[in-house]
């Protein structure tokens, strides 16, 4: 079955640091989450981990850094910028701009529950 949502009509949750909106869950997909995470100028998502998803990023507008790996390297973004993460990786999000940093994040499979990461 399809379904189409308008991110003002989607919902709001506030997730490890950040603010998500919430288009599509496993409730509505076979195996996919996906969200548009916003980000106020320092603020971001603490490091975690999918323990068995892959995620993907996608940067839509702003700038920031991700956080990769145990050791939490970090790695510049900005808008039209995509990032890869397998699962079991660490990784983090914190914006590094004057502006909002607005990113959206696809999950699969989309049932995966997060773990925050504790060094």
């Amino acid at each position: 079955m399809s379904k189409i949502i308008r991110l003002e009509d989607a919902e709001t949750r506030k997730a490890l640091g950040g603010t998500l909106k919430v288009m599509f869950t496993s409730a509505d997909t076979k195996n996919l989450r996906f969200s548009v995470g916003y980000f106020e100028p320092k603020e971001g998502l603490n490091a975690h981990i999918h323990p068995e998803s892959e995620e993907v990023y996608y940067v839509l507008k702003g700038k920031g850094k991700v956080y990769l790996g145990e050791d939490l390297k970090e790695t510049p973004i900005e808008p039209n910028m995509g990032l890869y993460v397998p699962p079991g990786m660490v990784h983090g999000v914190v914006n590094t701009g004057r502006g909002r940093l607005l990113i959206a994040f696809f999950v699969t499979p989309g049932k995966e529950p997060t773990k925050e990461y504790k060094k």
